[in-house]
Order: structure tokens, then sequence, then C-alpha cells
């Protein structure tokens, strides 16, 4: 087929260029047109990702998003710091002779908990001497920057361990 009669096929099929029509037989408009993807907002895809669920699935993200709003501004829940503590009582003892359980493990096994309130009360927990959180090196390996708690005092929290642990310590 040559170039011409691609660019005819191409003009006349309803959908546009198939995926077996190869990029060498497209022009160079239509290569740059099909190439060039718009960036979406974020809204764009959680938009797209809603209206995929069903309805009960729906009931479930409007609870979960107005309990992160709730949240955002709240005092330290005290189930929350109950939760930590127990995760702490399972997860800490393969962690005792290092700098303690990294933050991302302790945050999977509260995945219910959103983020701020997870944070609030691990703060909490600390000013009440239940836990201790360790900071991580500026430029530690294998940390996941997003992951931790930053404090513009301390730097980025990244270990909780128990008050009275000697295990390594980060320089």
């Amino acid at each position: 087929m040559s170039s011409d009669q691609a660019s005819r096929t191409l003009r006349e099929s309803p959908g546009g260029p198939s995926s077996a029509t190869p990029c060498s037989t497209l022009r160079p408009t239509e290569q740059a047109a099909t190439s060039h993807r718009r960036i979406r907002a974020p809204i764009e895809e959680v938009n797209d990702v809603l209206r995929q669920l069903r309805l009960p699935e729906l009931v479930d993200v409007l609870t979960f998003a107005q309990r992160v709003l709730a949240a955002r501004d709240a005092a330290a829940d005290p189930e929350v710091v109950s939760g930590i503590l127990a995760a702490m009582n399972q997860l800490h003892p393969p962690y005792k002779n290092t700098s303690g359980v990294p933050l991302p493990i302790l945050r999977g096994a509260l995945l219910q908990v959103p983020r701020a309130a997870f944070e609030r009360a691990m703060l909490e927990a600390e000013v009440q001497g239940l836990v201790k959180l360790v900071p991580v090196a500026p430029l530690a390996p294998f940390v996941e920057r997003q992951a931790g708690i930053q404090d513009p005092k301390r730097g980025l929290l990244y270990f909780c361990t128990a008050p009275g642990a000697h295990g390594r310590r980060e320089p």
C-alpha cells in the first residue's frame, strides 16, 4: 500500500488510526497528534475512577473522604494512639536492634487511618512518652522521604521505637 493510500484509509476510517497501522505511514501532523498526550489534572483521574465505582463502593469512598476531612484539624484520637501501640507490640521485636520500625511499615498496619490522624497520633504518643520517633540522616539510602514525618527541628522522623530502646542510632 502506498503512503497516499494509507493516508486516504486513515482519513476515511471512522475511528482514526488503528493500532495495526504502522507509525511510519502516518503523516508528521498525525504522528504528533497521536504521540502528544494532554497531561491530566488529578481531579480528572479521580472523576474517571469514581465513575467506574458501584453505588456501595461510592458510599465507602465518601465515608473515607469525610473521615479524612474530619481528621484534618482534630486532636489526636486516643483509639489511633492505642492502635499504634498495639502495632508496635507486634512489629517492634524484629526491629529491636535497629533504629526502630520504619513508619511505612507501621502505617501499613493502620491502613484505615488517614495520614494526618496517624501523624498527629504518632507525635502525641511521643509527647506522652509511649514511643520515640527517630530521625533519619538526610542522605540515608533506602528511605521513602514522603513516608516520614517532617519536623522543623529534628528533620525527617522515619523510625519509631520503644522509649527505652537502645538500638542502632542514625548518624
